[in-house]
């Protein structure tokens, strides 16, 4: 029950009622595997709500408590809640271990659906680090058996980032064509293609498609029980419109809303320290932009997120290029180098052409 009220009904406080009541049943009746098994449904619901690190914990917690003999609920169930937390905090090097126990949990089960969904945050995780050869071969192996709606959006994200427009115009379809099937994932479908296309159009410069991302977006955030998770990515959605369209009024809306998630990344699309510099830049506060863009800076480079380090450098420098106070020019040539070392060794061909661009004018 409170799993349901928490991650359907987007009833927190609610939720964590009645999973509390569900623990100290477990405890009183000496039910370990019931109470690990709350504590899986604890995790997932705080990572609904966006309490990343009370997921995390949760999660670790209920693998804990039954070590040495899992069943779903305390080895499989809790990793998912873990392995998302991680990587939104930015901690890849936790997260792997989790990941791959994921995986190899899936490949030693015959259910398609179940290996695919297990083998989207081994593929997640790739993405953020730019493996991009890993992520190929998780969702190649994923996709070949089912179409999982989580693999998609690390594979539209790689075939765009690396310029294989064409073959990411074939995923991103095949994302579209999950939304218009409806049913229980639609929510989930919706918000992710929302980011997907407002990533894809900042990447190409072709916008031919944010009419469809924008209705996603705003369909997830009119829905009667939408949580968190779903909501903190269709605003972030929205963001990226707003930049792509310089709407400034729309811009100071989602900054307000995103603030408090600081310091996280959302998916595989950005992390919110960038979306936010880039909607300070938006609003023309450029001086708030670059604390952002800093911050956005740690935050990647501690956590070894090294494609949205190369964004985040260029955007930076388009910033300090506009702002052009003394030294800006400089440190903007500066971040363009670091970042074109990036993407060519991750074969960014996209942002490598977006980068000597910049040089070019910076340069002038």
């Amino acid at each position: 029950y409170g799993g349901v009220i928490g991650a359907a009904e987007g009833d927190y406080e609610g939720a964590q009622q009645a999973l509390g009541r569900a623990i100290a049943i477990a405890r009183r009746e000496g039910d370990v595997h019931l109470e690990a098994q709350t504590l899986s449904y604890a995790a997932m619901v705080s990572g609904q709500h966006l309490h990343w690190q009370e997921s995390v914990d949760n999660g670790l917690r209920a693998i804990e408590l039954v070590f040495g003999d899992e069943n779903f609920y305390s080895a499989v169930r809790p990793r998912f809640s873990i392995v998302s937390g991680l990587l939104r905090m930015g901690d890849l090097d936790a997260a792997r271990p989790h990941a791959l126990a994921l995986r190899d949990t899936g490949e030693r089960r015959t259910f398609p659906r179940g290996l695919a969904f297990r083998l989207s945050h081994s593929a997640s995780l790739s993405c953020l680090e730019g493996d991009w050869k890993a992520v190929r071969e998780y969702s190649d192996q994923g996709l070949e058996m089912t179409l999982n709606l989580p693999l998609l959006l690390p594979r539209v994200m790689l075939e765009y980032e690396t310029g294989e427009y064409a073959q990411g115009e074939v995923y991103l379809e095949r994302l579209l064509e999950g939304m218009s099937r409806g049913g229980s994932d639609q929510m989930f479908t919706s918000a992710r293609l929302s980011m997907a296309i407002t990533a894809i159009a900042r990447i190409t410069g072709v916008h031919d498609r944010l009419e469809i991302a924008e209705a996603a977006a705003e369909g997830v955030l009119s829905s009667q029980f939408v949580n968190p998770r779903f909501s903190i990515s269709a605003q972030a959605a929205l963001a990226l419109l707003a930049v792509q369209q310089g709407d400034q009024s729309a811009a100071a809306k989602y900054y307000t809303y995103l603030q408090g998630q600081r310091g996280t990344m959302i998916e595989t699309i950005s992390s919110v320290d960038r979306l936010l510099g880039l909607l300070s830049q938006t609003m023309v506060n450029l001086d708030q932009a670059a604390v952002h863009f800093e911050d956005a800076l740690a935050f990647c480079r501690k956590a070894g997120y090294r494609p949205e380090l190369a964004w985040t450098c260029c955007d930076y420098a388009d910033l300090l290029r506009e702002r052009d106070a003394d030294g800006d020019r400089a440190k903007g040539m500066s971040l363009l180098d670091e970042s074109l070392a990036i993407s060519s060794e991750l074969s960014m061909r996209p942002l490598m052409e977006r980068i000597l661009s910049r040089r070019e004018i910076l340069g002038a």
